[in-house]
């Protein structure tokens, strides 16, 4: 799970990360960066699903995306950034 006060920031961040990641097929970046990107992507429903709080997993693993790729920092503003409100 995620802290109940980014559980709508967390979708918002997954919703941007696929958008990129379709982005990136658009653009013909090399087909293992996209891999990459979706084996994070796939990991994350994981981390919301979980019974224990996830959140800063969830952080780890958009960072690390922004890490690799830049583009991906704007999903990680999106998590970190004030709490959303439902829907997003």
């Amino acid at each position: 799970m995620i802290s109940a006060e980014k559980s709508q920031n967390a979708l918002r961040a997954l919703n941007h990360v696929l958008v990129l990641a379709r982005k990136m097929a658009y653009d013909r970046v090399d087909q293992k960066q996209i891999a990459d990107v979706l084996d994070i992507a796939e990991y994350l429903p994981r981390l919301l699903a979980d019974e224990n709080d996830q959140t800063s997993a969830f952080r780890d693993c958009l960072g690390d995306l922004a890490a690799r790729w830049p583009d991906f920092g704007s999903a990680l503003e999106f998590f970190e950034g004030p709490s959303l409100k439902w829907p997003w």
